[in-house]
This record gives C-alpha cells, sequence and structure tokens, in this order.
C-alpha cells in the first residue's frame, strides 16, 4: 500500500457503521438471538448446503464458536446438517422450517429498519449514498470477497 492509511478514520466509520446497524445489540428485534446467530441463520438461508468451514470463513468467526452457535440454533430446531455428498468428512447446513420462517421475519425486519433509517434521504442524497456504498464494497472487495461471489 503505497499511502499512508488514516486508521483513525477508517475505524471511526467503523464505529458509525455498526452503531448504525445496532451490531452491538444483545437481542435483535425482541428475540432471544444473537446478530451472531441472526448472521448465521441467513448465511444459511442465502446459501442453502454451506459447510460448516466454509460458514466460518463467510462468518470470519472461530470454528470453536461457530460450532457452539450452530449446535445451540439446531438443538432449537432452526436448522439440520445433512451429509455432504462431495466429501463424507463434513455436513452441509439448511434450515429447517421453522428456520426458513424465523429468518423471513428477521430479513423483513431488517428491510424496514433500513427503510426507517434513509426514509428521510431525498433521492439525490439516496442515490449518492448508494453510489458510495458501492464503491466501498467495490474496493473493498480486492481484500474481503464480496457476498456475490460465492
Amino acid at each position: 500500500m503505497g499511502q499512508s492509511v488514516d486508521l483513525q478514520a477508517v475505524r471511526r466509520f467503523n464505529r458509525y457503521y455498526t452503531r448504525i446497524l445496532g451490531v452491538f445489540d444483545q437481542k435483535v428485534f425482541d428475540l432471544d438471538y444473537s446478530m451472531i446467530e441472526m448472521r448465521i441463520l441467513g448465511e444459511i438461508g442465502r446459501h442453502p448446503a454451506i459447510t460448516a468451514n466454509e460458514l466460518t470463513k463467510w462468518v470470519n468467526i472461530k470454528k470453536s464458536y461457530l460450532s457452539r452457535k450452530l449446535s445451540k440454533l439446531e438443538r432449537e430446531g432452526y436448522l439440520f446438517k445433512k451429509k455432504n455428498p462431495e466429501d463424507s468428512r463434513s455436513s452441509q447446513l439448511q434450515l429447517t422450517e421453522k428456520g426458513l420462517e424465523l429468518n423471513a421475519y428477521v430479513e423483513a425486519q431488517s428491510d424496514q429498519k433500513v427503510l426507517d433509517l434513509l426514509a428521510p434521504l431525498d433521492d439525490e442524497n439516496y442515490q449518492q449514498l448508494i453510489k458510495a456504498m458501492m464503491t466501498v464494497e467495490q474496493i473493498l472487495a480486492e481484500v474481503v470477497p464480496n457476498e456475490l461471489e460465492k
């Protein structure tokens, strides 16, 4: 990297953005589940048959932590594991009907939260924000894989 990095600016943006998203909320939409648990359900919902190893990389958490979260979600009836036909040493993760329903609820609530957040913006500011977000995503995709590349 040829340019000096303004670490404080990057960290300030991260703190600001995570505050907007409510990443540190202990409970998501008054449910007894953490943001990471809902993220795990969401990723399995978007990528049916994903393996735990793939999910570990995708969500960027340690295998042991993911294993505990998967066990909890499986025990509570939100997901199930089936043998991976391509590699019998691993399992593919899929949502149960109950998991699909919870994931759909959380996705709808998340969509509404975004709509509420952006409602005060006029069209020009909205378009400018979307363009800026796409720019950040395109630039960072060089170091962090983009969801579309999965």
